[in-house]
Order: C-alpha cells, then sequence, then structure tokens
C-alpha cells in the first residue's frame, strides 16, 4: 500500500496535520466552533494507519458483511446470558446495554468508543501504538453526529418488537435503518462517566465504488480500497485540505459555514509527548482518571507522572 502516514485520511481530503502542539489545540477549538448548528462527536486512535472499525469486525476478518456481523452478534449475546451475564436490578438488561458492559471488559462488539470531550479524544491519540509495523503518529476524529439517532439502552414499552424479543427489540429495530446511531448508556460504569464516553454503531456499511483518488505517492486508488469508515456509513464527498484548513484557522467569513462530515486531525509522534504533559497539566487528562477501576490500575499503573512543566 502507499507510504503516506494516515493515507485513509489524508486521501479523503478533511484530514489536518497540525505543525505544533498549539496548532493542535487552536484545530480541535475550531471545529468545536465551526457551526453553532452542529455537533461533534470525537475519537482518538493511537496510530494514524488504524481506520473505523470496530473490534468485532477486526475479530472476524476483513470483508465482514452485515449479516455476518449480526450472526457473530447474536450468538455473542446468546452465550453471554447463558453465562448468567446481563441481569441487572430489574432483571434483564437490553442488548444494548450488554453489549456496552460487555466492551468494557475487553469482549469485541459491533459498538465504537467515542467521547463529547476532545481533550479525552486527544490523549488517546497521543498513546503509543502497540503493533510496531504502523505510524507512530495518531490520528483525532471529529464525527459530525448532527441528525444522528439518539438509541436508549432501555426499551420502548408497548411495540410489538418489545413484547416478541423485549431485551433485544431496540437493537434489532436501529439496525433496520443502515445510518448510524448514538448509544448512550443509562447505567454509565466510572470508566464511561470518566471519559465522558458514549458509543456509536450502526449496519456494516457495503464498499464505496466511484470516484478514484490519486496519492501523493502516484498512486491510483478507488473509494473501496481507501474509505476509512468500515464500521459505519458515514456520507463524505472528496474535500478540499485547503479549503478545510482556511476554515478552520483562517478568520471567520460571513454567511452559514458548510457542512463538515468529519474531520481527521493528524498528531505527529513527535508532539505526543509534551501534548500528553499538556493534558495532564492542565485539562486532568491521565490514566489515573480516565481509567478509575482495578484493570485501568493494572494497565496503567507505571504510567510515569507529567512534568510540572513543559519542555521545549
Amino acid at each position: 500500500m502507499a507510504n503516506d502516514v494516515g493515507y485513509r485520511w489524508t486521501a479523503t481530503g478533511w484530514a489536518y496535520r497540525p505543525k505544533d502542539a498549539r496548532e493542535v489545540m487552536s484545530v480541535l477549538g475550531a471545529i468545536g466552533v465551526h457551526n453553532a448548528r452542529q455537533s461533534f462527536a470525537w475519537r482518538g486512535m493511537s496510530s494514524a494507519d488504524y481506520h473505523l472499525t470496530s473490534s468485532l469486525q477486526r475479530e472476524l476478518g476483513a470483508g465482514t458483511t452485515e449479516k455476518q456481523m449480526r450472526a457473530a452478534e447474536v450468538e455473542l449475546l446468546s452465550a453471554a446470558r447463558d453465562w448468567g451475564l446481563g441481569i441487572g436490578p430489574g432483571g434483564y438488561v437490553d442488548d444494548l446495554q450488554l453489549l456496552a458492559d460487555l466492551q468494557h471488559y475487553g469482549v469485541a462488539t459491533r459498538l465504537l468508543d467515542f467521547t463529547s470531550n476532545p481533550m479525552t479524544a486527544l490523549w488517546f491519540a497521543c498513546q503509543a501504538p502497540k503493533p510496531t509495523d504502523v505510524a507512530k503518529s495518531g490520528v483525532l476524529i471529529a464525527l459530525n453526529t448532527t441528525g444522528m439517532r439518539q438509541v436508549s439502552t432501555v426499551p420502548r414499552a408497548g411495540t410489538w418488537g418489545s413484547t416478541r424479543n423485549a431485551v433485544g427489540s431496540t437493537l434489532e429495530g436501529a439496525l433496520r435503518d443502515p445510518a448510524p446511531f448514538v448509544v448512550r448508556s443509562l447505567a454509565p460504569n466510572d470508566r464511561l462517566r470518566a471519559q465522558e464516553g458514549f458509543f456509536v454503531a450502526g449496519a456494516v456499511p457495503p464498499a464505496r465504488r466511484g470516484e478514484e483518488i490519486v496519492m501523493p505517492s502516484g498512486i491510483t486508488f478507488r473509494f473501496a480500497d481507501l474509505d476509512p469508515f468500515e464500521a459505519i456509513e458515514v456520507p463524505w464527498r472528496k474535500g478540499d485540505p485547503e479549503k478545510l484548513r482556511g476554515s478552520l484557522l483562517d478568520d471567520r467569513q460571513r454567511g452559514r459555514p458548510k457542512d463538515v462530515p468529519f474531520v481527521a486531525v493528524i498528531i505527529k509522534a513527535g508532539l505526543k509527548a509534551k501534548l500528553l504533559r499538556y493534558l495532564e497539566n492542565t485539562y486532568n487528562r491521565s490514566a489515573r482518571v480516565l481509567f478509575p477501576d482495578y484493570a485501568g490500575f493494572l494497565e496503567f499503573r507505571s504510567e510515569p507522572k507529567a512534568r510540572d512543566s513543559v519542555e521545549n
């Protein structure tokens, strides 16, 4: 494949690579105030080479269809309930709530972790990727969620679906529409609250076809090869990187700003250590804060504390 760092994101025309830590913060702020009528969800990934796939997709393998995803999901939920999981104070919890709980303990699901706090997402984007064969630069995704359905982890009462399949009707109903939806747990655990987290999910989209994209290296790809959104359907047309930069960093012009489907902010590897110190010292974003549980202690207890000042 191409050698361009984060090529799947940069090829969309909706990516920006800040030159320093100050510009990273400026870009995140500009996205947040881009349009008062639009809302964004934030997700950080430790390597810019990663694209948006769910953990269950990665477990099932490349080219997973929605039919295969749903079959694996039904089998997973059944096995979890046979194990005695998914029982709350009021009885059996909804399938979506059970998926959220399973995801918390590292079980592969279709749910994608997002946060309403860009500083939390930036913390994740500044982590070191575990594989050695991927780019060390990270990526922070600001996904436009304006108009997305908000799905509760508590099923509606009185519908045919809830009568026929009380614990699974909400998820089944949501997946009938292939468009992605937002899932907010009504029983969030300590970690989800600390990270101001929620989930985005949806039916696995078919591969995109059509327009060709020419990379800086001269290699030509089609959307089917390059679309970074493999877990959910995100409608987008190729953007103009210069116009995107201008809309984020130049003085605001009169008139309503254009809609932005998403922005992929590439975090250079050399900026990660400095940004992590800013995040801990100023924004209280650290492993101790974001993972306030025994599993977090086990994983991050050796993490060094931020310095009192940031060295240039």
